[in-house]
């Protein structure tokens, strides 16, 4: 199953800090990026700035909008995506520590710094941007990966294993409640 413009990757991460973000967001995905083209993603992750690169990714979940963008839509978000790029300081510890801090202990807190994000953070505000909002019962941007994945504008489309230079799919299902 090839990349499309939007399409979202699920990542079950394994940097130091996995763990943590694990047992304080009670998800076993750490990281979502988002796909610019068949071949290359968007994301801003834990140690550097965001930017767009090949998919360094051998394996995550695939998940896709229910209904396809239209061309519009398509060229907004990647200008979106672009535009972000061009001024982003890097990731924002703040709005994950905040965020933690909000899910464990209930507290209504969000502290963010300017042109710095997370990967869930950019995810939807970029959709947002074009009209589509994600999770709907959450202030745009205040999301983790998990929250994205629950969406039901979204649907699994496939399970991807890289090994060596082959990719294998691991079927097409929808994604479970």
């Amino acid at each position: 199953m090839k990349m499309a413009v939007g399409d979202l990757l699920f990542v079950k991460g394994n940097c130091n800090f996995s763990p943590f973000i694990r047992f304080f967001l009670k998800s076993e995905y750490t990281h979502v990026t988002i796909a610019v083209d068949e071949e290359q993603i968007c994301e801003v992750d834990l140690y550097r700035k965001m930017e767009i690169m090949k998919n360094p990714y051998k394996e995550y979940d695939l998940y896709r909008l229910k209904v396809n963008l239209t061309e519009d839509q398509q060229k907004e978000l990647l200008h979106f995506l672009h535009k972000k790029v061009s001024t982003s300081k890097g990731y924002d510890w703040w709005r994950l520590i905040s965020l933690c801090v909000k899910r464990y202990f209930r507290w209504n807190i969000i502290i963010h710094e300017q042109d710095r994000y997370i990967c869930s953070e950019i995810i939807d505000k970029a959709f947002q941007h074009i009209g589509i909002d994600l999770v709907e019962d959450l202030v745009t941007g205040d999301v983790t990966p998990i929250d994205i994945m629950r969406s039901e504008r979204i649907e699994h489309v496939s399970s991807i294993y890289r090994v060596k230079d082959s990719l294998i799919e691991k079927g097409r299902f929808k994604k479970s409640g």
